[in-house]
C-alpha cells in the first residue's frame, strides 16, 4: 500500500493535486484510521477514470 507523496509520484501528479482528490473523494483510495494509502488496484482505476475522460470527444452544436 502506498502513501499519498509515493502515489503522487508513480502517477506523476502534484500531491497537492492527489490530496484535493481524496478530500473530495474523487478518488478510490483507503483510509487506515487517519492514514491515507492506495493500493495498485486504486492507482489503476485513477488512471483508467483519467483516460476515459480523455477519449470522450466533444460535441459541438450547429
Amino acid at each position: 500500500m502506498l502513501t499519498i507523496p509515493e502515489a503522487a509520484r508513480l502517477l506523476a501528479v502534484p500531491e497537492s493535486w492527489l490530496r484535493e482528490r481524496v478530500r473530495l473523494r474523487r478518488v478510490p483510495h483507503r483510509r487506515l484510521g487517519k492514514h491515507v494509502r492506495f493500493t495498485a488496484r486504486d492507482l489503476e482505476e485513477i488512471v483508467e477514470r483519467a483516460a476515459q475522460r480523455e477519449v470522450a470527444p466533444r460535441r459541438f452544436g450547429r
